[in-house]
């Protein structure tokens, strides 16, 4: 499962995740960039949107700014959850529980009867569909 249909931008994904897996960060814009191997600009633009919205808290540390998640914000439980699970699915394992031979299911359904109506249809050649020939009459006519 992709957050993709969800969240459009992978940028803004890439920065909530982040701060979902690190809740307690107060990272500066170029730590969070190198972090997510992009560029400030990028990375500050979606800092500032995610801001606006009321995700992320910004203060100011010496004459830079630092974001931190807002933990008060109220969808922040669900979107914890949904990563939590997104997680667990990329953890997932799966087991294969039976296996099919595709030669020998081949000889399987080659055995199948067909009915005798059936058979008469499946060996006779196909004909052109009707709407064809209207439509070649049409074009000699010069309508279409």
């Amino acid at each position: 499962m992709d957050l993709s249909f969800l969240i459009p931008s992978k940028m803004r994904r890439q920065v909530l995740a982040y701060f979902v897996a690190n809740p307690d960060a107060q990272v500066h814009i170029r730590e969070i960039a190198r972090e997510l191997k992009s560029t400030p600009q990028t990375v500050y633009r979606e800092l500032l949107n995610m801001e606006g919205w009321g995700i992320l808290l910004s203060s100011k540390r010496c004459n830079q700014r630092a974001f931190r998640l807002n933990k008060r914000f109220f969808l922040l439980p669900p979107i914890q959850e949904l990563f939590r699970r997104m997680d667990e699915d990329k953890n997932r394992k799966f087991t294969i529980v039976k296996t099919y031979d595709w030669k020998e299911l081949q000889k399987k359904y080659k055995k199948i009867p067909v009915p005798p109506e059936l058979d008469k249809g499946l060996r006779t050649p196909r004909k052109r569909p009707r709407a064809y020939a209207e439509e070649k009459s049409l074009r000699k006519l010069g309508m279409l």
